[in-house]
């Protein structure tokens, strides 16, 4: 195995993403490496040559510079793509540093503090635009396997970075470390650029610009959230989360710079200690990342909470006794670890109760306003402090802050229930954006859970029901003894079927006597949910119960999922029981056979359902294809795949239901469905095709040039949810570019052959299929386009005005990323065939190579494309082509196109070869796109 797939294997990373993911790495890990670089120079030379007492005026300063600077970088964001930005950025990040470098000699003093307040900047900024790329380059479930990948790599960047900056300090002078931090910058534009070379993100030149959203101002901000705190002890409690930490973080801060700078009185102690100290905190971090999970999950929320301000108690009580660099990298090293692992996983959580509307309210205060003035207030503290007392006293500054951050998780569990009970019954839990495991820690104090139980035992109908849900959700124990105690109180017929669905499996032994009690008053549909639900428990404990309902006087129907329940604990009494049913001819036993057939899922009687698919009767074949969808059945889908367009649709549905995706056809079948006149019909459409094990992203963007309206936005929806990006788009242009080229050069080589009219047949299928290819790719493109100019261009660039088509490319020319232009442009100007062909062997070299006349219609007869399948093996035949390995010919004999096996039929006859049955069809692998 060669070392790249051995490290794929090792790491997760599929063999066609492993270039990406590898300069992915590269680039973040250029990225921290440099600013490790930065940081450690810029953080030494403020505290040594400037002084520690203006670091709360800095940053101060740096708070205000930075809500500026967010606001023109979103501005660069709308104008600019992503890689071209960040490829600048780090350009003008790396000469900035180096124009610095350049001014220090001349002692001006006020490039440290501008050099500590750029260092956060860059950092910041750089990162920002990284994970932006990193987000157009992989897809939504790339990004969960890879992205823990790619982040350790930027660990590794700053741990080596770290331990770097000592020795680089000593080898060239610490001044020049600028000068390191400036190539390490430039490498990173050169990775950008490199990347953007192999890996377009960019269809467009230019994103739509649209119209600029106004920023909320502070007192807007506040004057929106105010009414939700008054109404919510939950909101005034994360404000106090949010505001009392950013307070006391810059004490701290500050206390630690000023107790390693008194402890390491020189330049190259204090860098050499940053460097050492970073790069063993980042260790701890890369350990934590990539081996610690969750580790609020052992806690309720509110216990997890309390962590982080208990710790700061420690950290501030550990200064005021022992001001040195011991304290300091406690502090330092312990803040981390602790709001890593577990203060900011339970401060998401416990913001993520609140629904969407609510978090986009919350979200942007907390975050902004609050945090803007914990910053400002505990920077103004260490001003008024400066000239009264020694920074070891800030602790007692501090204190009165860390211990109101520590009431606020204490009131937080006392009052837990009452306020997450409220939520609940005003409908403000967003349940949906929590996991089963956040779920869990959300409802996992005990006052809860009894409310909660109360409030079910209390209840009647959907509301019941409600709760009932909610409580198996959190896996209460006591549940299933609730359930049937509830089932024998509720009257409504459609709360008790819905009760018992929510019965663990576990249940089955206890549940016994209250069917039995149930069944006797219960209307037949019940009895069914009854019979499920035990089948369900368990067949062999239910037995008995089955039995007695087989004797009752009861619809056959009912009966029927009786019998398929027993059919699993005696085959030999039930099974001419349910063969009898499925081969009568009265309606109602076969009926009951089927149904019988759905519950036993024995694929003996299976075998019978799968004839009855052949039934006229619509009313059998839904019951038969309601039975299938229970039984794991292959082969289904040539039966019924002329349903899938059945005007009912109710037959529509249940043919879906069993439909399988498993091929580049099936798929084809399935997305017209997406714009299904009955929306439970698109739904379950795009639940197929998203939850399918055959992928084909390509096929889904193709899809996207198909004329109706609702198919191309819900196909939109589908790409969006799988976070199909530009780069899978740009990947279907250059398949179907280079299918352009490779038809090109096929049908003039076929003109060569000139005897008869066939070969120029044949040329001209060739070229109206090179067409065709491309206006489905500009249709495709134009559907991306959502300024509706490429939509334009679509239109015109096809006329017979040479003029206008002129007008067509330049205005593409404009529009599209360069990278698509050198794609596309050759085939659509007005060139020679040969020009056309010598400008696709430069874009793909190995592709567009001919070197026989059996290799020319080796590639013909690789085509998905009947027509050109019968065209080739016709030519074949009548040029007198002698084959060189007859077994693609071979295996077209079993093409499913009559036409094509005829063809290749003919053509073995002629050359004496025999016709071999079995093998692959002739058509290439399922990723290609040649209509």
């Amino acid at each position: 195995m060669a070392i790249h797939k051995k490290i794929g294997h090792w790491f997760n990373v599929h063999e066609d993403e492993l270039g990406l993911f590898v300069w992915t790495v590269l680039l973040l890990f250029l990225v921290r490496s440099s600013g490790i670089f930065l940081n450690n120079y810029a953080e030494t030379a403020f505290l040594k040559r400037y002084g520690v007492e203006y670091m709360p005026v800095v940053n101060m300063v740096n708070a205000v510079v930075t809500f500026f600077v967010m606001g023109v970088m979103t501005g660069f964001m709308t104008r600019l793509p992503g890689a071209r930005l960040l490829a600048r950025l780090f350009v003008f990040c790396g000469l900035s540093v180096a124009c610095i470098r350049a001014i220090i000699p001349f002692g001006i003093d006020l490039v440290y503090p501008a050099l500590f307040m750029l260092k956060s900047q860059y950092e910041v900024l750089l990162a920002l635009l990284f994970w932006n790329l990193a987000n157009d380059l992989f897809n939504t479930r790339q990004s969960k396997r890879l992205f823990p990948l790619i982040t350790a790599g930027g660990v590794i960047g700053q741990i080596l970075g770290s331990f770097a900056t000592p020795l680089v300090a000593r080898w060239l002078h610490m001044d020049n470390l600028l000068l390191v931090y400036m190539v390490t910058a430039l490498a990173g534009a050169w990775a950008v650029q490199a990347m953007g070379k192999r890996y377009p993100t960019l269809l467009f030149q230019q994103k739509k610009e649209g119209g600029k959203k106004s920023r909320n101002s502070m007192i807007e901000e506040i004057k929106t959230v105010l009414p939700l705190m008054k109404s919510s002890v939950l909101v005034k409690i994360l404000v106090v989360l949010t505001f009392m930490p950013n307070v006391v973080i810059p004490i701290m801060n500050y206390q630690f710079n000023f107790a390693v700078n008194e402890q390491f009185a020189t330049e190259t102690g204090l860098i050499e200690f940053f460097g050492y100290f970073r790069g063993v905190l980042n260790i701890i971090s890369l350990v934590i990342l990539l081996f610690v999970g969750k580790l609020y999950d052992r806690f309720g929320l509110p216990v997890a909470l309390m962590f982080h301000p208990f710790n700061y108690l420690v950290v501030f009580i550990a200064f005021l006794l022992r001001f040195d660099a011991v304290s300091a990298m406690y502090a330092r090293m312990s803040a981390n670890i602790i709001r890593t692992t577990i203060n900011i996983p339970a401060i998401a959580v416990v913001t993520g109760l609140f629904p969407e509307s609510y978090r986009a309210m919350i979200r942007p205060f907390l975050r902004g306003t609050i945090v803007r003035i914990g910053l400002f207030l505990g920077s103004g503290l260490i001003l008024l402090s400066d000239t009264l007392f020694h920074p070891r006293y800030l602790s007692l500054v501090a204190l009165p802050f860390v211990v109101a951050w520590v009431i606020a998780p204490f009131v937080l569990k006392r009052r837990y229930a009452g306020i997450l009970l409220d939520l609940v019954s005003d409908n403000r839990v967003d349940f949906r954006s929590l996991n089963t495991s956040e779920l869990g820690q959300v409802f996992r104090d005990k006052k809860i859970q009894e409310n909660l139980v109360r409030r079910f035992q209390g209840s009647s109908g959907e509301n019941r029901l409600w709760y009932g849900q909610l409580l198996r959700s959190i896996a209460y124990g006591g549940l299933d003894a609730l359930l049937l105690t509830a089932l024998r109180e509720e009257q409504d017929i459609q709360t008790r079927m819905g009760l018992i669905e929510l019965l663990s499996d576990g249940s089955g032994p206890v549940a016994v006597d209250t069917f039995a009690e149930l069944i006797e008053q219960g209307t037949p549909e019940l009895a069914v949910a009854l019979i499920d639900a035990g089948h369900r428990l368990s067949a062999e404990i239910f037995a008995p119960f089955n039995r007695r309902i087989y004797e009752m006087p009861l619809p056959l129907d009912v009966k029927a999922h009786a019998v398929g329940s027993l059919y699993t604990v005696a085959p030999d009494q039930f099974g001419p029981v349910i063969g009898g049913w499925l081969t009568s001819e009265e309606p109602d036993s076969l009926r009951a056979g089927i149904i019988a057939t759905g519950v036993c899922r024995d694929i003996r009687f299976a075998q019978r359902l799968k004839a009855l698919l052949s039934t006229s009767d619509d009313a059998t074949l839904l019951l038969v294809l309601e039975s299938l969808r229970t039984i794991d059945m292959e082969g289904l889908n040539p039966l019924v795949v002329m349903r899938l367009w059945d005007p009912d649709p109710r037959m529509r549905r249940a043919v879906l239901q069993v439909y399988q995706i498993e091929d580049e056809g099936a798929l084809k079948n399935v997305i017209p469905l997406l714009g299904d006149e009955s929306e439970a019909i698109a739904e379950l459409a795009r639940e197929k095709i998203r939850n399918a094990d055959y992928q084909n992203s390509l096929r889904l963007v193709k899809s996207l040039s198909l004329p109706q309206k609702k198919v191309r936005e819900s196909l939109f929806g589908l790409l969006s949810e799988m976070a199909i990006k530009d780069l899978d788009v740009f990947r279907f242009v250059q398949l179907q570019a280079q299918t352009c080229y490779q038809l090109t050069a096929q049908a003039k080589s076929v003109r060569r052959f000139s005897d008869g009219a066939l070969p120029e047949l044949l040329a001209v299928h060739l070229d109206e299929r090179v067409w065709f290819t491309l206006q489905t790719t500009l249709r495709v493109l134009a559907a991306q386009d959502q300024s509706g100019r490429m939509q334009k261009i679509a239109k015109s660039i096809f006329s017979a005005d040479k003029r206008q088509r002129s007008n067509s490319l330049e205005a593409m020319d404009d529009i599209l990323d360069k990278s698509l232009v050198r794609l596309l442009t050759p085939l659509l100007d007005d060139l020679d065939v040969s020009a056309r062909i010598a400008a696709g062997q430069r874009l793909f070299p190995n592709e567009l190579q001919v070197s026989s006349d059996w290799a020319l219609f080796d590639g013909l007869l690789s085509s998905q494309n009947w027509v050109t399948l019968v065209l080739a093996l016709t030519m074949i035949r009548q040029q007198s082509v002698t084959p060189e390995d007859p077994a693609r010919i071979q295996a077209l004999v079993q093409h499913e196109n009559m036409h094509v096996s005829l063809a290749a039929t003919k053509l073995l006859e002629k050359n004496g070869f025999p016709i071999r049955a079995g093998g692959s069809n002739g058509s290439s692998d399922s990723d290609s796109l040649d209509g």
